[in-house]
């Protein structure tokens, strides 16, 4: 029955998208006017630029200067965000022949543009850098191309090199905050929320996988009458709009 019930918790993990945290480098500052965030999960990266949006936009991964021939780099043409690989300081990167990112969202306001792009975190092409989701530093090569968005040349001082730092994303910090007391329980337990989450939905099931209870909750502190629940343990599934996160409540 153990087994049985650590099975389907773990089913429920993984239906849920529980399993995955995200590492982020926040907002890293490439010259004024022109950031990149990287998010990775244990599946997906998803990088933001944002930027002039007259220029076109690159950032390389894993690499300190454009003479690390090889490295993976991507360039952002005002439509297209292409895979490419370094092969020297002044030569446009060549294509890759596969190319493994998916534009979700190009947006400008006054004349600043904000793309969004996404692929996979290991793509198995041995052109592209394997992202680790776990807090580590990372080397990144940026340039852009003042006034232009043909790729080609960027000319002197429009590129440059730093290290971004990823960390485990505050939402993840928050939302697996939440706290369930007493643990054991008898007659009631307590929920209590983040400070920062002001809403959120449960869900409790038992090692049948059977939900035996379903509420919203914008208390802070909520009660649960367990009083009638069979001895065992139940999975409790928080779900917030910044994320979710579950604890296991045992009930004597």
């Amino acid at each position: 029955m153990k087994k049985n019930t650590l099975t389907f918790f773990a089913i429920v993990l993984m239906s849920f998208g529980l399993s995955a945290q995200t590492y982020s480098t926040g907002t890293v500052t490439f010259m004024a006017g022109f950031t990149a965030k990287i998010d990775v999960t244990s599946t997906l990266v998803t990088l933001n630029l944002v930027g002039p949006s007259t220029d076109w936009l690159s950032v390389s991964f894993n690499a300190t200067s454009m003479d690390d021939n090889g490295s993976d780099v991507v360039i952002f043409d005002g439509t297209n965000m292409t895979d490419r690989t370094f092969n020297g300081t002044g030569v446009t990167p060549p294509l890759d022949s596969n190319q493994n990112w998916t534009v979700t969202s190009n947006t400008i306001n006054a004349g600043v543009r904000t793309v969004v792009a996404t692929r996979a975190r290991d793509t198995g092409d041995s052109n592209d850098h394997t992202f680790t989701a776990a807090a580590q530093p990372l080397n990144l090569v940026w340039a852009h191309r003042p006034g232009s968005l043909a790729i080609g040349y960027h000319g002197s001082g429009n590129c440059g090199a730093t290290v971004a730092a990823f960390s485990l994303g505050t939402e993840d910090f928050a939302v697996e905050s939440f706290k369930i007391y007493p643990n054991p329980a008898k007659s009631f337990a307590t929920l209590e929320l983040p400070q920062s989450i002001a809403v959120g939905e449960v869900k409790i099931y038992d090692n049948l996988g059977r939900v035996v209870k379903t509420m919203s909750i914008s208390d802070s502190h909520t009660e649960i009458n367990t009083s009638d629940w069979t001895t065992g343990a139940y999975m409790v599934v928080l779900r917030t709009e910044y994320g979710n996160a579950t604890k296991t409540l045992v009930v004597e």
